[in-house]
């Protein structure tokens, strides 16, 4: 199991090169669900500060390179923020979320052919006697073209959970602002400061 405090760091890092190398352009969506995800997988800062307390029993000297990375990772962040201020979070999560409901809208309009086909051929069998040949002929058109539509229904569903997933990673997006971002990247900056101090406190507290 990889610990918060050492999935941080490289999280961190990959959010360093996404905001760093932004230019004031255009940021891809995946860039910018990376940055959103990590604002969000590590927002419960207890849950850090107690896999610190763990790790500092377990492995101080460890923990500090740790924190030491931390800190300087948050600065550069702290430094680099404003970078994100010309990023439109949310018009990336919508354009986003558009894309996959037009393919999802196409799909569906191409699905309703199939289903009138099948609904006009089930509706000629209730004017045709049961022991008919042509009912007989009619029959097997109608199987087949519910075969057919199914098929293409099966995809459409396909097509549509894929739509509600990326809708899901949108709204990661949609409801980010470099103000959070900001505010956490600070507080991080402080555990890690916080860390240090007391695995000095420790180290001290052993040499007396």
């Amino acid at each position: 199991m990889i610990r918060m405090m050492t999935d941080i760091t490289t999280r961190l890092k990959e959010v360093n090169m996404i905001v760093g190398g932004h230019d004031g352009g255009a940021m891809s969506f995946e860039q910018a669900f990376a940055v959103a995800r990590f604002y969000y997988d590590f927002q419960d800062t207890n849950a850090l500060i107690a896999d610190a307390e763990a790790m500092a029993g377990d492995d101080p000297a460890g923990l500090r390179m740790i924190a030491i990375s931390l800190k300087a990772e948050t600065a550069t962040l702290l430094n680099n923020i404003g970078r994100l201020d010309s990023v439109d979070f949310r018009g990336i999560a919508n354009a986003y979320s558009r894309y996959y409901h037009s393919l999802f809208q196409k799909a569906s309009a191409e699905l309703n052919p199939y289903w009138k086909r099948y609904c006009e051929l089930n509706n000629r069998l209730d004017y045709l006697p049961l022991d008919s040949e042509d009912y007989i002929e009619a029959e097997k058109e109608c199987e087949a073209a519910k075969a057919e539509h199914d098929s293409r229904q099966t995809d459409v569903k396909r097509i549509y959970a894929e739509y509600e997933r990326e809708n899901r990673r949108a709204g990661d997006v949609f409801f980010l602002k470099a103000s959070h971002l900001y505010a956490l990247a600070a507080k991080l900056n402080g555990i890690a400061g916080s860390i240090l101090n007391d695995l000095d406190r420790m180290e001290k507290g052993k040499g007396q």
